[in-house]
């Protein structure tokens, strides 16, 4: 989507990038509208992901307070 035609076409010494501001700015715009697009599926996986770092917390800290072997950890694995 965002390397053109006229992207490919420019030649830069030993390798260089032939990526340019109007390159970078049509990146942008592509990012924008996906995100845009996508906005729904963003906020559930943010969700989901807040949700799991809050359960890894609370196992961690059942852990630290009881021990590994303590009937907590079990509790919480199952």
């Amino acid at each position: 989507m965002t390397t053109t035609a006229k992207a490919k076409a420019r030649r830069h010494p030993r390798g260089g990038s032939r990526w340019t501001r109007s390159d970078e700015a049509l990146f942008r715009a592509y990012v924008d509208q996906l995100n845009f697009e996508r906005r729904g599926e963003i906020d559930a996986l943010n969700r989901k992901l807040t949700r799991q770092e809050h359960a890894i917390t609370v196992v961690r800290a059942k852990t630290i307070s009881y021990g590994p072997t303590s009937k907590a950890v079990a509790q919480a694995l199952s």
